[in-house]
């Protein structure tokens, strides 16, 4: 057992070493990249759940529900639009004073991109909860209503996570 939990931790290491190496000036845009795409992916995901639990809000009447519901799609819409206009998804040609990061500047960006990717996950978690309960457990409007707003905020601190990583690259590429 204990051989298996040096083998999990080598791997940690190596895992985490690939993903400071990810931030180098030669693949710094290729890892950005990937970060948005991953960001883009989990937003179009929550926002088809959120549109199947809207259409059943209707159907079922659940009025200030479904109204939730369209907020929660319009912050989803505007965390799309952030990433897509992204100080780092410029031309290459606008990174060309970007320096190389330091160890613990790569060490808090990968730190924060992986927060960033963590909410979204516990946004996705809370959606899939939320279409469980409209499906199964037939909750009340005022329970889901409460989960709805719960899902729109881990959204907007999500949005407001993301903005920070932009500011945070924005100031790299100043130097």
């Amino acid at each position: 057992m204990e051989l298996l939990s040096i083998a999990n931790a080598l791997q940690g290491v190596r895992t985490l070493l690939s993903a400071y190496d990810g931030y180098e000036r030669a693949r710094f845009l290729d890892t950005d990249f990937a970060v948005r795409e991953e960001v883009r992916r989990r937003t179009d995901m929550v926002t088809d759940h959120a549109n199947r639990i809207q259409d059943r809000a209707h159907d079922m009447g659940m009025k200030e529900f479904a109204q939730e519901l369209r907020r929660v799609k319009e912050a989803l819409v505007m965390l799309s639009s952030d990433v897509q206009f992204s100080i780092s998804s410029l031309p290459p040609a606008a990174h060309s004073q970007f320096t190389r990061m330091g160890r613990s500047q790569r060490r808090k960006l990968v730190n924060h991109d992986l927060y960033t990717l963590q909410m979204l996950v516990k946004a996705t978690n809370t959606c899939n909860q939320l279409l469980e309960d409209i499906n199964q457990n037939g909750d009340s409007e005022d329970r889901l209503l409460t989960t709805a707003r719960e899902l729109h905020d881990q959204i907007g601190r999500s949005r407001n996570h993301l903005r920070e990583r932009n500011m945070f690259i924005e100031g790299l590429l100043k130097r």
